[in-house]
Parts: C-alpha cells; structure tokens; sequence
C-alpha cells in the first residue's frame, strides 16, 4: 500500500523535510522501487522511532485531494499506527510513502466478536 504526496500538495513541504532528515542520517539507501505507474528512488527505511513524524502528516486529511494519490481507501489511512513499517522515496513529482503491515479490515470487538448494541 502507498501514498504518492506530488509537490502541489499542501503537505509536500512536511513530506519533503521528514524525507531530507531521515535521508541525512540513512545508512544506506534502498533500491527503486515501482508502485503503480510510480517510480521511486533513494528511499530509506523509516525507523520505528520515527514514524510518529509520519504518522503526523495525517494522510487521511488529504484522502480526495487531487494532489495525493494512494491505493488506500479512508478507513486504511485511519487505520495507520506505529506497527506499521515505512519506507519512504523521492519521486519525479513529489515523494512516495510504502506501507507495509496495514490491516485489511477492522479487527473484531467485543466479547463476541462484534459490537453488541
């Protein structure tokens, strides 16, 4: 699962930061990557640590944006916590966000799976 943010994107300049910051302090970075029809490179792998920042960039604001493009519906980007593994890549137009571990469906609940009421 991904989240192409492209440079017209109100959230590109966090993007952009949390991508420049995490790059400088990369070991080593990962090969490209093709997602879709996008093509990433120079992407690093985001530290648990660290995904709180981008987690912050709270994706789901920008779910019907023209300006975002993502194989993931609303409840998916709701559904972004820190167990999820992230890679992040620069892109031609903007910077690509590679999820990895995102759940499929809700979780049940309640002692018989669901919600009682």
């Amino acid at each position: 699962m991904y989240v192409m943010i492209t440079q017209a994107s109100r959230k590109a300049k966090a993007a952009r930061e949390v991508y420049e910051s995490l790059r400088k302090r990369a070991a080593e970075l990962l090969p490209p990557t093709q997602v879709g029809d996008v093509q990433g490179f120079d992407g690093v792998e985001v530290p648990a640590h660290e995904r709180g920042r981008v987690l912050a960039l709270r994706f789901h604001d920008e779910h019907l944006s023209p300006y975002m493009k993502s194989d993931m519906n609303l409840f998916h980007l709701l559904m972004l916590d820190d167990q999820v593994n992230v890679k992040i890549y620069r892109a031609e137009k903007g910077w690509l966000f590679v999820f990895e571990g995102v759940q499929a469906g809700p979780k049940p609940f309640g002692t018989a799976g669901y919600d009682p009421r």
